[in-house]
């Protein structure tokens, strides 16, 4: 009787050691997938940071570009508008010089110039407001 007993608690030994590895393997694996798992969610996590980025820069080169144009458009325009001024200057010069309020004079008004008041161009003016000098006869 004593052979069966010892048998018996060999058995259940061997049994709690079968049940201990099944539950040591089970747990084992757990880990290994909850490692898994974690892994799994940093890379999505990421990979989503990633791709927010990536759509934080094409929207950011988006609207360099559309400033880009715009700066662009608005230097043509400047540009084209100084011309125009210089254009303007140039003909508010004409219609200001003498030779044009002569022929007015004596083409509307039938005045004729008197020769002792004649202006002529200075050849070396040295500011701009002396540019006329009073001709000496």
């Amino acid at each position: 009787m004593l052979a069966r007993n010892y048998d018996y608690v060999c058995e259940e030994y061997r049994y709690k050691k079968d049940v201990w590895l099944k539950k040591e393997r089970e747990n084992a694996r757990c880990m290994t997938e909850d490692i898994h798992r974690t892994l799994r969610h940093r890379i999505l996590a990421l990979i989503a940071v990633i791709m927010v980025g990536y759509f934080f820069a094409v929207v950011r080169s988006e609207s360099m570009v559309r400033y880009g144009h715009e700066l662009v458009s608005l230097k043509q325009q400047e540009e084209q508008l100084i011309n125009k001024n210089s254009e303007l200057k140039i003909e508010a010069e004409q219609l200001k010089g003498p030779e044009r309020i002569i022929g007015i004079a004596e083409k509307n008004l039938g005045m004729s110039v008197a020769r002792s008041n004649i202006y002529i161009k200075a050849a070396a003016a040295r500011n701009s407001t002396a540019a006329y000098a009073l001709a000496n006869k």
